[in-house]
């Protein structure tokens, strides 16, 4: 399947489902990313640029 296809049925999922299907692939997505720390700076950049603010911000919130 292509990663279009992907992104497309991912998008028609529900916002519960997305939460679960994020939840599915995190540990891989995450193990994975912590064997490159230049792919997980990226990442991390991606994320922060789609939720504003700084690093320092975000990480704040995540504390909650």
């Amino acid at each position: 399947m292509s990663k279009e296809k992907v992104i497309e049925l991912f998008k028609s999922l529900s916002p519960e489902e997305k939460i679960e299907v994020v939840k599915a692939i995190m540990p891989e997505f995450c193990q994975n990313m912590m064997k490159d720390p230049r792919q997980m700076q990226e990442i991390m950049k991606v994320m922060m640029a789609f939720m504003g603010g700084d690093m320092a911000t975000w990480m704040g919130m995540m504390k909650g």
